[in-house]
C-alpha cells in the first residue's frame, strides 16, 4: 500500500503528454443551411497535457469523445455557397460525461478546417423511372403514386435539379415501387418512392378509305 501511494504521488507530480485522434464531424449550423464538403478527413490529431492521475483516468475514461465546430452564419445575404474556414481549440472537444479540468489542450492536427456552406432551398421536382433493361418500343412507364416529389437541398444543387430519377427497377414485374436517388448536397426527398407500372402503347387502328 506505501509502494502504491508512493507511485501514484509520484506520477501525479509529473507532467504527461499523451495523443489521441478523434473523430471529426460536420460543422453544425442552423437549418436554413446546410454544410456541403470541404472537410477532407475524418478524424483530427489532439495532443494533450496533464499531471499523472489526469491522464490516467483520461485513459480509463476515455471522455473526449469527438471534434465538432458550430458555426452561425452572421451574414445572411452574401452570395451561397461561402467557403468557411475555422481554427480548432479546446472548446471544439465533445466529453463523454463531465469534462474534467486536469487535461489541457496543446496542439491540433490540422490545426484548422475548412467547410462550404450553402442556403437550403425547396422545390418540387417530377420523377423518371430508372429501368434496368430496355423496355418495348413505345411502352412508357407510368407513376401511379407521387409524379412530383419534394425536394430540400443546398441551393446551388437543388436549383440546377430538372427532375429526380429512381434506382433501376426491373421492367419485367406488373408494378413496381422505386426508392428515389437522393443527390449529394440534398437534406430530403418527399415522399422518397414511388410507385409505377409498365404500360403499353395503345393501339391505333387506321381504316384506309374507300
Amino acid at each position: 500500500m506505501v509502494s502504491l501511494m508512493l507511485w501514484v504521488i509520484s506520477m501525479d507530480e509529473n507532467l504527461f503528454e499523451i495523443n489521441d485522434t478523434l473523430p471529426l464531424y460536420p460543422p453544425s449550423v442552423s437549418p436554413d443551411f446546410i454544410v456541403l464538403s470541404g472537410l477532407g478527413r475524418d478524424s483530427v490529431h489532439v495532443t494533450f497535457t496533464g499531471k499523472g492521475i489526469g491522464v490516467l483516468r483520461d485513459q480509463i475514461t476515455r471522455n473526449p469523445e469527438s471534434v465538432q465546430v458550430n458555426v452561425v452564419v452572421s451574414d445572411r445575404n452574401q452570395v451561397f455557397p461561402v467557403s468557411v474556414s475555422r481554427e480548432l481549440t479546446g472548446s471544439n472537444i465533445k466529453f463523454n460525461g463531465d469534462r474534467y479540468s486536469s487535461l489541457s489542450v496543446v496542439e491540433f492536427s490540422p490545426g484548422s478546417i475548412e467547410f462550404i456552406i450553402d442556403r437550403n432551398t425547396v422545390r418540387n421536382l417530377p420523377v423518371a423511372i430508372t429501368s434496368s433493361a430496355s423496355i418495348p418500343e413505345r411502352y412508357y412507364w407510368s407513376i401511379s403514386s407521387n409524379s412530383t416529389v419534394e425536394v430540400k437541398g443546398a441551393e446551388s444543387i437543388v436549383s440546377q435539379l430538372d427532375s429526380c430519377y429512381t434506382v433501376p427497377v426491373n421492367p419485367g414485374m406488373d408494378n413496381v415501387h422505386a426508392a428515389i436517388v437522393k443527390p449529394e448536397g440534398v437534406v430530403y426527398i418527399s415522399p422518397s418512392s414511388v410507385s409505377a407500372e409498365l404500360v403499353s402503347p395503345v393501339e391505333v387502328i387506321i381504316q384506309l378509305a374507300q
